[in-house]
């Protein structure tokens, strides 16, 4: 993934201030929307030029600028002008992931992912998705994928903790406590 699961402490300072921002000026929506853009826009060769460092500050704003000719929210151009100027563009690509954590945090969402040995059917998904939810006091949206080397069952990552029902983890946790067992 090009743009970074983690950010540095820079980029998470960077992306509150504007998140702090867009929230006084009640633009959250419009700055969501621009960050998603801006994320997927990083995540293509546009973003891969903007890592270049043969590449000129003015040059990569350039071609940010070329790349959203639709218009960008004037908090959001603004931003990225700042970023720029004080020569902190290697941030940029950080900044969607922290502004969207920071969004989630706002609406008291709790974003995971559910592993299954097989494709788990939308009404299970909903199912997991409201246990925890009851569990957390917060809406709980959960990614999903396939893992067969499970066998059966899900594991579930939410806020960095894996909760695992699976077969394997089942197992795994038996042949633990008999290699522990004296005879």
């Amino acid at each position: 993934m090009a743009i970074a699961a983690q950010s540095t402490p820079a980029a998470s300072r960077y992306g509150l201030a504007l998140f702090e921002a867009a929230n006084s000026q009640s633009a959250l929506d419009a700055v969501q929307g621009d960050m998603s853009l801006l994320g997927t826009v990083l995540r293509s060769d546009v973003g891969q030029a903007l890592t270049d460092p043969r590449w000129s500050t003015a040059a990569k704003l350039g071609a940010i600028t070329k790349a959203f000719s639709s218009g960008l929210h004037p908090l959001t151009a603004d931003f990225i002008k700042v970023l720029a100027r004080r020569k902190r563009f290697e941030l940029l690509p950080q900044v969607p992931v922290v502004f969207a954590r920071l969004l989630d945090e706002h609406h008291g969402i709790l974003r995971g992912q559910l592993e299954a040995a097989f494709a788990v059917s939308d009404e299970t998904l909903a199912a997991v998705e409201a246990s925890l939810s009851q569990e957390t006091a917060k809406k709980v949206v959960l990614g999903t994928s396939v893992n067969e080397s499970l066998l059966g069952g899900i594991c579930v990552t939410l806020a960095g903790i894996l909760y695992d029902g699976s077969v394997l983890g089942q197992l795994n946790r038996m042949r633990t406590r008999l290699e522990t067992v004296e005879l």
